[in-house]
């Protein structure tokens, strides 16, 4: 007795060539989320000093901006502030430049990223699941 099995693979070599192009709008989508959600909770202020008559202009919130280079594993997405927006950028919310009066009221940019890393893999995990099935 003989038994033939034939195997069509048609669909996993179609599945396989569309692989990259998933991947890459995946991990597109993945660093839009990253950088949107960073830019988001940079651009949020502390409540006010209470008694302090200091009218915010919100400058600083206007500077932080994103932008996605490349694609595939080498897309990289900035989250910055222009500093010829806001010049005391780094005064407020840099880590290393922060002012002494700012220091434990306003989030600075190494917080914010550490405090939203794993958020951020879990975006890109989640990106990754849907695109591959």
């Amino acid at each position: 007795m003989e038994v033939t099995i034939t195997v069509e693979d048609r669909q996993v070599r179609a599945l396989l060539d569309q692989t990259p192009a998933r991947i890459d709008r995946a991990l597109r989508a993945g660093m839009t989320d990253a950088t949107v959600l960073l830019v988001n909770q940079m651009r949020t202020y502390p409540p006010r000093r209470p008694g302090s008559s200091y009218r915010r202009t919100n400058t600083l919130k206007g500077s932080w901006a994103r932008r996605i280079d490349g694609s595939g594993a080498d897309i990289v997405g900035h989250v910055e502030s222009n500093g010829n927006v806001a010049p005391y950028n780094r005064l407020v919310q840099d880590r290393t430049r922060q002012a002494t009066v700012h220091r434990g009221r306003w989030q600075t940019a190494q917080d914010v990223a550490e405090r939203s890393r794993g958020q951020i893999n879990d975006m890109f995990a989640a990106r990754i699941r849907a695109a591959i099935g």
